[in-house]
């Protein structure tokens, strides 16, 4: 029994035992895991730059694009009165409660379609809410 379970141990040491074409078929795939691994890395690096570019280039895209309800009334009344100015001709002072709840239906209708100005969907710190001019010093 000693002698076969020498022999069985031998053929093991001698299956690891490197020949030259198991050093050179070790060496080729070493080759071709680093390629991979290089080749791997490369395209996340890619993939996150790509990333950071699309999200400043494209602010109200289909996946940071949030729809609006009319809840939204006061967190979006910033962008909501610069769009009355410049798509209305009208002044959110000027309107009254009822009146400025309709055009914001409006208002909501374009954005959800994405209709806007990207700056609408960067946000807007402050609107124009009334056309007189303060002269405040």
């Amino acid at each position: 029994m000693g002698s076969e379970r020498k022999s069985k141990e031998e053929k093991k040491i001698r299956k690891r035992s490197p020949t030259p074409e198991s050093e050179a078929y070790d060496f080729v795939l070493k080759i071709l895991y680093s390629e991979l691994d290089s080749f791997i890395s490369e395209k996340k690096s890619k993939d996150k730059h790509r990333d950071k570019n699309s999200k400043r280039d494209h602010h109200h895209s289909k996946l940071e694009f949030q729809e609006l309800t009319k809840d939204d009334y006061f967190s979006k009344n910033n962008e909501f009165a610069t769009w009355l100015i410049e798509e209305k001709k009208v002044f959110f002072s000027d309107l009254s409660s009822d009146s400025a709840r309709e055009y914001f239906l409006d208002f909501i209708k374009a954005w959800n379609k994405q209709k806007l100005d990207s700056r609408y969907y960067e946000g807007i710190s402050s609107g124009l809410r009334s056309a007189h001019n303060w002269k405040l010093k």
